[in-house]
């Protein structure tokens, strides 16, 4: 039999940690795929979708309602640790709110749990970040949600620019360097920023986090890179991640 190329992963897979995630349903397989290019060997990523077509009101809030039953079918395949990863779904439920859900996940499956919102604000606090500059996809209403979250939290945001999209495809079709461009601008209308939040894993972005921290000299914090590196916490692997900026370089 001819090869392909490609070689596989010895088994078992997930020898050094499984991570269970609770993926919004829209996702069309690009948030799926960086999370898989983010996981250091020994490290395999399990997922089940919570329903989300849209990023509006009443989809996200229908995501939280699924997101327990989600994380008992992940339980049943025994992860480490388990992600409820959307991030304006989070800011949604208010700080509270997403502590009681992540309680309720925990209490029902036994297992470790967190939460976009909870993954990204502890990786703002772990860069040092308190003053933050946000760029985020979400419409006015959601967008004001997510900047009342942070305030909640202890960050102050200088500026924050919404697109006001809803649609995944619309997203998608961004280039990660157009966002990098953008999101260059903002900081250079407020230098004194300490930190950049890219919210939603639907963005992509991971090609050009090294190239905006060196061009802004502040860390970047994106949902995805910060929900894996929550995750490998809890989930208490160590292994450094090179090339997708340095919050995944740092000792965790």
């Amino acid at each position: 039999m001819e090869s392909n190329g490609k070689s596989l992963k010895p088994y078992p897979l997930g020898w050094k940690a499984k991570i269970g995630l609770l993926t919004p349903s829209h996702d069309t397989g690009y948030g799926s795929y960086e999370f898989q290019v983010l996981c250091p060997d020994g490290v395999v990523t399990l997922e089940t979708r919570v329903m989300g077509r849209k990023l509006t009101m009443d989809q996200l809030q229908r995501m939280a309602e699924d997101a327990i039953q989600g994380a008992e079918l992940l339980a049943s395949a025994n992860p480490d640790v388990i992600s409820y990863i959307p991030t304006a779904a989070c800011f949604i439920l208010g700080v509270e709110g997403e502590k009681a859900l992540v309680r309720e996940m925990q209490a029902k499956t036994g297992i470790k749990c967190t939460s976009g919102g909870m993954a990204v604000s502890d990786a703002l606090r772990f860069v040092n970040a308190k003053k933050i500059l946000m760029y985020v996809p979400t419409n006015k209403e959601i967008t004001d949600q997510s900047i009342r979250y942070f305030e909640d939290q202890g960050f102050e945001v200088r500026a924050c620019k919404y697109l006001g999209l809803e649609a995944m495809e619309h997203i998608n079709r961004m280039s990660p360097w157009e966002i990098c461009s953008e999101v260059m601008k903002l900081h250079k209308q407020n230098p004194e920023a300490e930190g950049i939040f890219i919210t939603g894993g639907c963005f992509r972005t991971l090609e050009m986090i090294e190239t905006l921290e060196k061009y802004t000299g502040v860390p970047v914090v994106v949902t995805t890179p910060a929900n894996m590196w929550r995750c490998l916490q809890l989930a208490e692997v160590k292994d450094p991640i090179y090339g997708f900026g340095k919050l995944l370089e740092m000792a965790r």
